[in-house]
């Protein structure tokens, strides 16, 4: 199995509902919290972690719920029971891009969960959010 999915989204607009992240260190906090999510099985809330930086469609990000759940369904059956995620690292490019990437771990194997975010003047928005089983891009 190469890949079960990968979500990618562009950013188009600008708005924010909440308090803009600022900081680096801001994006990995709330990177964290959406792979806890992830992690504990409950992409839904995930994505709804995320939504509020994620300058797309609220019917967008809900329609890549869905698909990731769907997804997931297929992955728990055939890596077992989800047991959390990890931090790996972060890594950026320049001074607009950040990414950050966690495994979630299943009893079996795990997979690359990872958050990229866009900094296109003063604060940092989710610009895709990427999960695929490619474990050996871990240690590249």
């Amino acid at each position: 199995m190469k890949h079960f999915l990968t979500i990618s989204a562009l950013v188009f607009s600008a708005n924010c509902l909440s308090a803009p992240i600022i900081d680096i260190e801001g994006s990995k906090q709330l990177c964290q919290q959406a792979a806890d999510a992830f992690g504990a099985g409950d992409p839904k809330r995930s994505f709804d972690i995320l939504k509020q930086h994620w300058p797309l469609p609220a019917q967008e990000i809900d329609a890549l719920t869905y698909q990731t759940e769907s997804q997931l369904k297929m992955v728990e059956s055939r890596f077992g029971q989800v047991l959390g995620a990890d931090f790996v690292n972060t890594k950026v490019a320049g001074t607009s891009f950040v990414r950050h990437t966690y495994i979630a771990k299943f009893e079996k194997h795990a997979v690359r969960y990872m958050c990229v975010f866009y900094k296109p003047r003063d604060h940092w928005l989710v610009n895709s959010v990427v999960w695929d089983d490619q474990t050996q891009a871990l240690f590249h």
